[in-house]
């Protein structure tokens, strides 16, 4: 029997914020759109699909497979034809003392690739912009650096 290696992508996150406020950032339209994609429709439900559109670049699709108030949401990437279709995006929060563990994973990538690489580093960026936007209550995305960011990705043809 041949096992196939599937590439997950691990961030662990102490964000110094109570569970509930980072559970509102990770599964609602006003969380989300503050910290990871602005032009999103989201909902907190099983067997919604959450649309992330990338400015002239497409959407990314997540349908809502797991929700566990206020400790995890699970969703499966319904893309099609791209290094995310498949794949599964997991937000789980535990408490440590004065804060909130996140443990962020993204798995079921076929390789470890530029995709991969590129991922893991925006999946790192964009977890800096939650526990900013968890701990002050501000937005550090920049719609114009994301669109210029995007872009270049997908010029180059990493996605």
């Amino acid at each position: 029997m041949y096992l196939r290696f599937m590439a997950t992508i691990y961030h662990q996150v102490l964000i110094q914020a109570d569970e509930h406020t980072v559970f509102e950032a990770i599964t609602t339209q006003q969380g989300l759109s503050k910290w990871w994609i602005a032009d999103c429709n989201v909902k907190p439900e099983v067997g919604f699909v959450n649309e992330f559109h990338m400015e002239g670049h497409g959407t990314n699709r997540m349908k809502v497979t797991a929700l566990n108030p206020p400790t995890s949401v699970e969703w499966e990437c319904l893309n099609v034809n791209d290094a995310w279709t498949g794949t599964r995006i997991s937000f789980h929060l535990s408490r440590r003392g004065d804060y909130t563990c996140l443990d962020f994973k993204q798995s079921g990538y076929q390789s470890e690739d530029e995709v991969y690489a590129t991922c893991n580093f925006h999946w790192a960026r964009h977890l800096i912009m939650l526990k900013a936007l968890c701990e002050t209550g501000i937005s550090m995305l920049d719609k114009e650096q994301e669109r210029s960011e995007v872009k270049a990705v997908h010029v180059e043809g990493t996605s």
